[in-house]
């Protein structure tokens, strides 16, 4: 054993008052740091997880738009899902769930209101369950819009449904303007769904594919966008950037008739992005102060150590102890506080974030942050690391004042009281 670290466990860190208040203000300080730097990183990354899944479930992560015209400059209102380019979809991102998807706007009305929205179909091109969807009904169902019954069924928004006082079972009658025509279709409402995602809880209601084929005068195969869905998160830009190539290859080959325009879920909702990037920096800011905190009040109790015990140092360097062994004596016994502060940080920052991941009781206001609870996630491997983390630069800025330890003169130590 490390004569330096027998040593310290062997003094006692509670010397007189002044020793203990000085330990028991290390240990909270590390222990304070530890807790709110647990639970920024939970609910850091907590909240960009609930925020992407839902950008996720409203935005596909890469859509192909329809043909580009070089002429104009500008892009079709509708493109056909030919099978040479769903098949160069599929070749390109084989894990990708593909979806044909029409939004039209239109408005709802009913006897005695009416509200504007955007009717959004969708089509799954293979096994979709449409989870996300479903996951946000809170009254009715998610109607099966492929069925003949489903092509009058409407999903509607928790807030359409108290704007326009309507419930599961009413009808409701939606209005468009096709070719400056005004076409209306009946509907009757299957579901309501609640995101909290403010933007889209109050513009997007759900019909069948077929419905909005109907109204605007197209075929079975018609869309006005493909979605392309379930592509790992740190890579989507990229997946965008590959289809596209992709597509333009096959463009000049003649494989396909034109050039399909491809976006990704980053561009297209850039402002959500950027918001939820603030948040790390928000993070670096806690954790710097946390560490502050937590530093200065170790280096004040380590120096209320050293001079408690500077009959202590004396005798050990009249005994032959070198000034590093006096220096790591005091190391290690700063380091008995930061333990100690870890275990009471851990078992207070851990215990919150596993009862906030289970019973949600800390609540969010959804119209500010789109989440009706504080989000967390339980990142064991980021929080091992945390603890890691100050474990080493607690040592690194313990080194100054164990020094100063060090270089105390015995001589001077016997007229020390």
């Amino acid at each position: 054993m490390i004569l330096s670290y027998w040593l310290s466990r062997h003094m006692r860190l509670r010397r007189g008052s002044g020793s203990d208040t000085g330990a028991v203000i290390a240990v909270v300080g590390v222990a304070l740091a530890v807790v709110v730097l647990e639970l920024a990183m939970a609910v850091s990354f907590g909240f960009k997880d609930e925020i992407h899944r839902k950008l996720m479930g409203f935005d596909a992560q890469v859509t192909v738009l329809p043909l580009y015209d070089p002429a104009t400059r500008g892009v079709e209102p509708w493109l056909e899902a030919r099978p040479e380019l769903l098949d160069a979809v599929g070749r390109t991102l084989p894990e990708a769930s593909v979806r044909l998807s029409i939004r039209q706007p239109a408005i709802l009305k009913t006897d005695g209101d009416f509200q504007g929205v955007i009717l959004h179909a969708q089509e799954a091109c293979g096994p979709d369950d449409f989870t996300f969807e479903r996951e946000n009904i809170v009254e009715g169902r998610w109607p099966d819009f492929s069925s003949k019954d489903g092509r009058e069924a409407i999903v509607i928004s928790k807030y359409m449904a108290d704007q326009l006082g309507l419930k599961t079972g009413d009808k409701v009658y939606s209005n468009f303007f096709i070719n400056s025509d005004i076409k209306a279709r009946r509907h009757v409402v299957a579901g309501v769904y609640e995101s909290h995602f403010g933007d889209y809880d109050r513009n997007v209601a759900y019909v069948a594919p077929a419905l909005l084929r109907a109204v605007a005068g197209r075929d079975s195969i018609a869309a006005m966008r493909i979605d392309l869905r379930d592509l790992p998160l740190d890579g989507i830009e990229e997946a965008a950037m590959k289809l596209y190539g992709v597509l333009e290859t096959d463009a000049a080959r003649g494989v396909l008739p034109g050039i399909y325009p491809v976006s990704s879920v980053e561009r297209a909702d850039a402002v959500y992005f950027n918001w939820l990037s603030l948040l790390d920096t928000n993070v670096l800011v806690i954790f710097i102060l946390m560490l502050f905190v937590a530093g200065f009040t170790l280096v004040s109790s380590l120096f209320i150590l050293i001079l408690e015990r500077i009959p202590e140092i004396g005798i050990l360097r009249s005994l032959g102890a070198s000034g590093r062994m006096v220096s790591h004596v005091f190391v290690w016994m700063a380091l008995r506080l930061v333990g100690l502060g870890l275990l009471a940080g851990n078992v207070v920052g851990l215990s919150l974030i596993f009862i906030q991941a289970r019973t949600h009781f800390l609540p969010l206001n959804p119209e500010m942050y789109y989440l009706a609870y504080v989000p967390v996630r339980e990142a064991w491997g980021a929080f091992a690391l945390l603890n890691i983390g100050v474990v080493l630069v607690a040592w690194l800025m313990l080194v100054l004042p164990a020094h100063l330890a060090a270089r105390i003169d015995p001589a001077k130590t016997m007229q020390y009281e």
